[in-house]
């Protein structure tokens, strides 16, 4: 595996080396597998390559590249500062300001720098402190208090003013973040008496994601000696949060002492900045008669991949491929497979639409062109809108080229789409296809005499082809059955494809009477599998008659007649049937030779 993979460790959990693997014997090989912890999700390709000996000693390496869907729970850390309870504030006045600082990641967060930003005597000043604090680590999901000792400038309005924070914190990547976050304070300027009182502002999040419906309860008192006429209460969440509710309450009249609990609704939009965003409260008569007018805020923070705008590479919606097979999953070569694809919109708030996707596939033949090519469609389709983490499904039937390597072809798929708010992207997946090119390895017809003699040799000769568009491996030859040979094995080695190969052996019959056997010739094809070819062979095996000892040689003489005692050879039965046999044998070798002298011809260029 390289530095770029995202497998930080690949080590055999299976005891290496594998000592011995038989003929069509097979063992699972486990994997021990440690991935990075930041690696990103999807699939992801393994590399690897298999080396073993084979029979003959020879070393033979194979590479092999599989997909392992990866999927990773960890989130990067990211530090929210929000309110720790409520805050009250008047212009000149002193005020604490308790602050709660979270890790919302996973992962933590280390040299944390939190500072005051931007004070002056016409806004916020520091009352004690050095207005930074620092933090050795952060762990994930660990929560810190601060608090702030700080004086509001008489010369504030009635309102909600922002104090900027800068923080600064490095991940575990060792990447530097450096981000301002705003917490807005109520402040109440100068004036007459208050008949109506904000008692409390409250929000059921502190932190929001695009997406998310949230409430603010305001609770109002009437703390004046009379009852009020009709009241105003109005939410203002700035253009970041969109209401879900109404954001403008009247009520007839709040009596004396009197408490009303007043809720409302908001949305952050889908392309709100990351950060804290106040929405302010305010209090006030319809007609003003009693003139009053009181504002108080509250501030959330809105946690998006946003910086608030569509700028490019800014909070995207992404198009993945969530899942796909083939049918058959082997794929092979010269036949039609079925591929079914599923899209996923990444984004939680975001649709994307006018989606046009293609596929393409960068090797070739130089034969017969691209390895996969579409049945009864084309390479590109079209789907109208993928709704936010929603799936849409493509289905095509593609034809594979015959002359097809026996390998995992790599497929790209290309998206063009637009966002919500017409912005044109793309994005490329990349997907592999398993490749099966089947090998065709034949032997010729053998031709063996019906009838022969017991313990006598029978010459047979044959053909080996490789038929297949594809090398085949480790070919070999082995005699069974009621036969001794000579050779009784033998190993050709590799084939390349188009190879031919000739061989002779001799056949010796073992037994009386109907002998069998068979010619075993054994291959691996280019996925290792173990392939047979076998060729039948039978013969009828009789006993060579010998003369018994007392067998006349000679027919009786006419009386009178007799020949001397003496027999003669060259008139004797033997002499005849060694004679023959001798006849058969030099025919046979003629036969042979002849045949072999046609095929060394024929191999010639």
């Amino acid at each position: 595996y390289s530095s770029e993979s995202p497998f930080i460790s690949v080590n055999p959990a299976t005891q290496m080396p594998i000592k011995n693997l038989g003929t069509n014997a097979s063992i699972e090989l486990r994997l021990s597998i440690e991935t990075d912890k930041f690696s990103n999700e999807g699939l992801q390709p393994l590399n690897f390559e298999l080396t073993y000996k084979n029979s003959r000693n020879y070393e033979i390496t194979t590479k092999y590249t599989i997909y392992i869907k990866v999927v990773n729970y960890q989130t990067n850390c990211r530090l929210v500062l929000t309110p720790a309870s409520s805050i009250s504030a008047s212009a000149g006045g002193t005020f604490q300001l308790p602050l709660k600082l979270k890790n919302d990641g996973n992962l933590s967060a280390r040299d944390v720098k939190i500072t005051l930003k931007d004070l002056s005597h016409n806004t916020f000043t520091l009352v004690s402190g050095t207005g930074r604090v620092d933090f050795d680590r952060l762990y994930g999901n660990e929560t810190r208090n601060l608090t702030y000792s700080l004086r509001a400038s008489s010369s504030l309005k009635g309102g909600s003013h922002p104090i900027t924070f800068s923080l600064t914190y490095t991940d575990e990547k060792g990447t530097v973040i450096n981000e301002d976050q705003e917490i807005w304070i109520p402040i109440a300027g100068s004036g007459g008496g208050t008949v109506l009182e904000v008692l409390e502002v409250k929000s059921s999040m502190t932190t929001v994601k695009p997406g998310d419906n949230f409430n603010i309860t305001v609770k109002i008192q009437n703390t004046g000696a009379y009852d009020s006429g009709q009241i105003k209460i109005m939410a203002d969440g700035t253009a970041a949060l969109l209401p879900v509710s109404q954001n403008l309450h009247i009520i007839q009249s709040i009596k004396k002492g009197e408490v009303k609990n007043i809720n409302f609704s908001f949305q952050p939009k889908p392309d709100a900045a990351r950060g804290g965003v106040p929405i302010t409260i305010s209090v006030e008569p319809v007609d003003n008669a009693d003139g009053i007018t009181i504002s108080q805020a509250i501030s959330v923070f809105v946690d998006s991949d946003s910086t608030g705008g569509s700028e490019e590479g800014k909070n995207i919606p992404k198009i993945i491929i969530k899942s796909y097979y083939s049918e058959p999953t082997l794929v092979k070569a010269g036949e039609n497979f079925n591929l079914s694809m599923e899209f996923l919109n990444t984004h939680s708030t975001r649709l994307v639409r006018n989606i046009k996707g293609s596929f393409s596939v960068t090797e070739s033949s130089s034969e017969t062109g691209n390895v996969f090519t579409p049945v009864g469609s084309s390479n590109t389709f079209y789907i109208d809108k993928i709704n936010p983490q929603g799936t849409s499904t493509w289905d095509v039937t593609l034809y594979t080229i015959p002359d097809a390597k026996s390998k995992t072809y790599t497929m790209n798929i290309t998206f063009e789409y637009e966002d919500d708010l017409g912005t044109q992207h793309t994005a490329t997946e990349v997907i592999g296809i398993p490749v099966y090119q089947p090998s065709r390895f034949e032997v010729s017809e053998i031709s063996v005499p019906p009838e022969t003699f017991m313990g006598q040799p029978v010459y047979i000769g044959f053909e080996m082809y490789n038929l297949g568009k594809t090398d085949i491996y480790n070919v070999k030859l082995n005699v069974e059955g009621d036969f001794d040979a000579q050779p009784r094995s033998n190993y050709f080695g590799n084939f390349e494809s188009g190879r031919v190969e000739y061989f002779e052996l001799n056949l010796i019959p073992m037994m009386m009477g109907q002998a069998n056997g068979r010619l075993v010739f054994q291959y691996e094809n280019a996925s290792g599998e173990v392939q047979e070819v076998i060729k039948e062979i039978s013969m009828n095996v009789i006993e060579m008659m010998m003369p018994p000892d007392d067998f006349p040689v000679d027919g009786p003489g006419m009386p009178g007649m007799e020949e001397p005692t003496e027999k003669s050879f060259f008139k004797s039965v033997w002499f005849y049937i060694i004679l023959g046999v001798v006849v058969a044998g030099v025919v046979v070798t003629i036969i042979l030779v002849r045949r072999k002298r046609k095929k060394d011809k024929e191999f010639e260029f």
